[in-house]
C-alpha cells in the first residue's frame, strides 16, 4: 500500500525537472524563462516552509537558503522585466516623443542588463549544481513521512494565517500600512496554492479549488504590488516632466483598482465551500 505523502513526492520531483529545464532555458534567453523558474523556485521554497515541521530540517533547512539565494538573482531579472513590460504597454499608447520615461526605460533596461550579468554566471557554477543535486534527492521529510491528517493540518494553518492577513488588511484604515498589510496577503496566498498545488493528488478536487481561490487571491494582488514597485521606481527619477507625472498618475490607478478588486476576489474565496474541508 502506497504511503499517502508519495503523490507529493512525485510533485516534488516534477518541480526540480522543471527548475533545471527552466534554467537551461534562461542560459539561451528564452522568452518567458526568467519567470516560470522564478515562479518554480517560489513553489519548492513555499512547501518547505509550509511543511517545515513534517521535513527533517537538518536537510529542508540549508535548501530553503539556497533557494533563497537562487530567488534573489532571478528576481533582480524579473522584477526589471516587468516594470520594463508595463512601462512599454504606456508608452505604446501615448506617442513615441522624447520625454523624461526614456530615462526609467533606460534605466530599467540597465537593471535587468546587471541583474543577468550576476545571475548567468551562477546557473553554470558549482552552487546551483550542487543545489539542484540536493533537491533532486527528493522532499525530506522525517522518519517515513506524514499521512493525510498531518497534511491537512498544515494547510489549514497555511489557510488561517492567510485568513487572518486579510481580516488585518481589512481593519487598517492607513492607506500605506493597509498595501503593508495586502503584501503580506499576498505571500501568504501563495503558501496556500502551493501547498494545496502539492497536495492536489491527496485531497483531489478540495485542494484544486483551494489552490484556485489563492492564484485568484494572489494575481489580483500581484497587480498591486506591481504598480506599487513602479510607483517606488518612478520616485527615483530626477527631474520628472509631465509624461512620468502622467504615468505615476497610471499606476497610482492601477494600484487603487487592484486594491479595490481584492475586497471581491477574498470575499469569493473565502467560503466554505474552498476552505471548509480543511476544519477537523
Amino acid at each position: 500500500m502506497s504511503h499517502p505523502h508519495e503523490p507529493v513526492g512525485e510533485w516534488w520531483r516534477d518541480q526540480v525537472v522543471a527548475l533545471h529545464r527552466w534554467g537551461r532555458l534562461v542560459l539561451r534567453d528564452e522568452d518567458d524563462s526568467v519567470h516560470q523558474m522564478r515562479v518554480t523556485v517560489r513553489r519548492l521554497r513555499s512547501v518547505l516552509a509550509t511543511y517545515r515541521p513534517l521535513l527533517d530540517v537538518a536537510r529542508s533547512e540549508p535548501l530553503r537558503a539556497e533557494l533563497k539565494w537562487l530567488a534573489d538573482l532571478l528576481g533582480e531579472v524579473r522584477d526589471a522585466e516587468v516594470l520594463r513590460k508595463r512601462l512599454r504597454r504606456w508608452a505604446a499608447a501615448h506617442g513615441p516623443g522624447p520625454t523624461g520615461v526614456d530615462a526609467l526605460r533606460a534605466a530599467l533596461a540597465e537593471r535587468q542588463i546587471q541583474g543577468r550579468a550576476r545571475l548567468l554566471p551562477e546557473l553554470g557554477g558549482d552552487r546551483y549544481r550542487a543545489l539542484i543535486a540536493a533537491l533532486a534527492d527528493g522532499l525530506p521529510w522525517s522518519g517515513a513521512g506524514p499521512g493525510n491528517k498531518a497534511l491537512r493540518k498544515r494547510l489549514r494553518r497555511s489557510w488561517r494565517r492567510l485568513a487572518a492577513a486579510a481580516d488585518a488588511a481589512a481593519n487598517t484604515e492607513d492607506a500605506e500600512e493597509r498595501r503593508r498589510q495586502l503584501h503580506e496577503v499576498r505571500k501568504k496566498a501563495k503558501r496556500v496554492r502551493y501547498a494545496a498545488e502539492s497536495s492536489r493528488e491527496v485531497f483531489g478536487k478540495d485542494a484544486a479549488r483551494l489552490a484556485k481561490a489563492a492564484k485568484s487571491i494572489q494575481s489580483t494582488l500581484g497587480d498591486l504590488n506591481d504598480a506599487a514597485v513602479m510607483i517606488q521606481t518612478i520616485g527615483q527619477v530626477p527631474g520628472p516632466d509631465d509624461a512620468v507625472r502622467e504615468f505615476l498618475e497610471a499606476e497610482e490607478a492601477a494600484a487603487d483598482d487592484a486594491e479595490e478588486k481584492f475586497a471581491s476576489i477574498w470575499k469569493k474565496a473565502n467560503r466554505s465551500k474552498v476552505h471548509g474541508w480543511l476544519n477537523p
